[in-house]
């Protein structure tokens, strides 16, 4: 069987070192949480929003003024 490829970049970078984590809708820092199933994720406590983390919306990801 014939593999298909995306035709489209990935939005997400290939690793989040460099990155931290903000609230999509707020944009404040998340924190890192583990669930009951093993996974983890993101959580913003001021709004009360968050999402997986091996799943993160692209908004989520802010680069940090020093790295590089």
């Amino acid at each position: 069987m014939k593999r298909l490829f995306r035709q489209e970049a990935d939005p997400l970078p290939a690793s989040g070192r460099g990155y931290q984590h903000v609230c999509p809708h707020c944009r404040q820092p998340m924190t890192l949480h583990d669930l009951r199933d093993g996974d983890q994720a993101y959580w913003c406590h001021p709004c009360g929003h968050g999402h997986r983390a091996g799943d993160p919306p692209a908004e989520a990801l802010k680069p940090l003024p020093n790295a590089g």
